[in-house]
This record gives structure tokens, C-alpha cells and sequence, in this order.
């Protein structure tokens, strides 16, 4: 039994205008609900595969076009067991991003993909939210896929491995650029034995950051760098930061820099160096990532790579009101906040 002639028993869906007027289904949301941003050539597409599948919008579509509600709703991730200060900072900026934009942010709490998406449909058609913001993004996330599947507006913090290819729009921070500015930043102070700590290859995020670290010690001519007692795979508390660095610093060969990918590894590094009277800075240099409140640890500032996380909030809140009809894919330049951590020997 063809295709066709099955879609013809049901009634015609926003996907079977979409697959017939050869556009993606936020397009023909778009064309239904704001209309004003879409071309006037795909506006006519979209109605005359509309006509010719007898497609009708619904009531609460047709409310969409006249008043779009007021606030923008905020999939929490799952509770992170070690805590995770920079994600509860970036909730304050999207809130603030919100108010910014005369919206007001809801936050969904739902992990499972079915309920989510259940929570997320009642309140995109029920009128209660503009469209969703999902932050935490990984791999092989499912929860992009099944938004954009269901028609319902949103933009991720983060990407999955589509990466450019995804036909979402996402903004994220350029995690390899972050690691690699760290890199120089070490490299210019004459360190030429560098480790990193905090490799995790089923993380987006944090492959990228190791990436950074590769392709800048290559670039530097930093070989041994990037020898595999060199690249440490773990998780990113701060006790495990004390465990690795004491293997690190008791190597025949020790580092001199130690690249860290989140704030709390790189405390850890501090207290092991700490208690084998080493000096962070003058005998060997840590950086951390995030910036987060931990990077002012006792006497000792730790450098640490800043996220704009306040203009990723902005740009998450503008995607999600402005429904661009093509997707943007936004890397975003951190920078680095240089402390003591790194201070060269006098």
C-alpha cells in the first residue's frame, strides 16, 4: 500500500505539508504563526501544498498568529551529582535575557524524552509558552530530533553530532578555541610539557575542548603534550583533580602546565600541588575552565576560561522569539581570565 494513499485516509499533518512543499516543518510553522518572516515565494508553497492536502491549522495555531505567549520555557537538565556552578549562574542570565526581551521564563522539569515531550506540546498548544530552550546537549540527543519532529519552536545550548549539519538552530560557546587560548597562554610563558585532564570522548563539549588542546600543541610544536600519559580521561570533580594530578606530578617526567576542562579539576590540581609544597604558577601552571567561583581557592587564583554566557542566553532567547527560517549554528569567542595560577616564576 503506498504512502500516499495511507496519508489520505488520516488527516494531513504540518510534516505532510512540509515533505510536499519541500520545506522543514518549523517553515510551514512559521508560514501558519508568523507569516511575517517568511518570503513571500515560500508562503505561496506552503499555502498551495496546503490546499492540495486539504490541510486545515487548528484553533490554537490560528490564535498563534494573532498574540505569541509571553514566556519561554527552560528544559532543566538532570541533576548533576557533582554540582555544576556555571549551569546554575547561566539560568540567572536567562532569566535576565528574558526579561530583556519582555518575556518571562518557564522552567520544565521533566527528564524522560516521552513525558518531556508531552509537557512541552500541552504547553506550546495549550498557549502557555513561545517555544523551549534545552541546554546540556550531547551526541546523540534525543530531544532535538523529537521537538523539531513535533513542530514545536526551540533552540539547544549546545550541539549533537550533526553539529553544522543540524537543522536546528543552536549557540554554544567555541570550547576549542577556549582550550587552545589557554594552550598559548601557558605556551608563551615558556611551558613546554603540557598535560590535559578531563578528556570525556562521549561528550560533545568536552571532545571539542581536547581537540582545542591537540590542535594547539601540535601548532606549537608541543609533541610530547599530546602523548597519551598526557591526555587524561576523567570526570571533572574536584577530587578526582587530586587524584590525577598526583599521578601527573609523580611521572619521571612531570608537567609543567596542567589544562584543565572545568574549574573544579583544576582546584584539585592546586590542593595536590599544595601538598607537595609545590607553588601554582611558579613551578607549575594550572588553568581552569568556566570561571566559576572556584577559580578564587584560598591565596590562589586560578586562570580559568571565561564562557560568554550572558550573550548565549541573549542569542538562545532571540532564536527562539524570531524563528529564523534557516537555522543558525552560533560559536561564541570565550576568553580567558588570567590569575595566579599561572603567574611565571619571578
Amino acid at each position: 500500500m503506498s504512502g500516499k494513499s495511507s496519508a489520505a485516509r488520516r488527516k494531513p499533518s504540518m510534516a505532510d505539508v512540509a515533505d510536499l512543499a519541500g520545506v522543514s516543518v518549523m517553515t510551514v510553522s512559521n508560514v501558519i504563526n508568523r507569516p511575517a518572516i517568511v518570503s513571500e515565494a515560500t508562503q505561496a508553497k506552503v499555502h498551495a501544498a496546503m490546499r492540495e492536502l486539504r490541510y486545515r491549522n487548528n484553533l490554537v495555531a490560528r490564535s498563534l498568529r494573532l498574540a505569541q505567549p509571553r514566556q519561554i520555557a527552560y528544559v532543566l537538565p538532570a541533576r548533576d551529582a557533582v554540582g555544576n556552578e556555571y549551569m546554575d549562574a547561566f539560568l540567572h542570565d536567562l532569566a535576565a535575557a528574558c526579561q530583556e526581551a519582555d518575556r518571562n521564563l518557564a522552567l520544565v522539569t521533566e527528564q524522560g524524552t516521552e513525558a518531556l515531550m508531552t509537557a512541552c506540546e500541552n504547553l506550546y498548544f495549550g498557549q502557555s509558552a513561545a517555544g523551549f530552550i534545552i541546554s546540556n546537549v550531547e551526541s546523540a540527543d534525543p530531544r532535538p530530533v523529537e521537538l523539531r519532529k513535533r513542530g514545536l519552536p526551540f533552540a539547544a545550548y549546545g550541539r549533537t553530532g550533526e553539529a553544522f549539519a543540524s537543522p536546528w538552530s543552536w549557540a554554544e560557546a567555541d570550547a576549542a578555541l577556549g582550550i587552545a587560548t589557554a594552550v598559548d597562554h601557558v605556551a608563551d610563558r615558556g611551558h613546554r610539557e603540557l598535560a590535559f585532564v578531563g578528556a570525556d570522548p562521549d561528550s560533545v563539549t568536552m571532545v571539542q575542548r581536547e581537540i582545542g588542546y591537540r590542535d594547539a600543541c601540535l601548532r606549537r610544536g608541543l609533541t610530547r603534550s599530546v602523548a597519551d600519559d598526557r591526555i587524561v580521561h576523567c570526570g571533572r570533580d574536584l577530587a578526582t583533580g587530586v587524584h590525577v594530578a598526583a599521578g601527573l606530578l609523580e611521572a619521571v617526567t612531570p608537567p609543567t602546565a596542567i589544562i584543565c576542562v572545568a574549574d573544579p579539576l583544576a582546584a584539585g590540581v592546586v590542593i595536590a600541588m599544595q601538598g607537595r609544597d609545590l607553588v601554582p604558577g611558579r613551578d607549575v601552571a594550572v588553568t581552569g575552565y568556566d570561571d566559576t567561583p572556584l577559580t578564587s581557592f584560598g591565596t590562589v587564583g586560578i586562570t580559568s576560561v571565561r564562557q560568554p554566557s550572558t550573550r548565549i542566553a541573549a542569542e538562545l532567547v532571540r532564536l527562539v522569539i524570531d524563528r529564523p527560517e534557516e537555522p543558525e549554528h552560533l560559536l561564541l569567542p570565550p576568553t580567558l581570565v588570567v590569575r595566579s595560577s599561572t603567574d611565571p616564576a619571578p
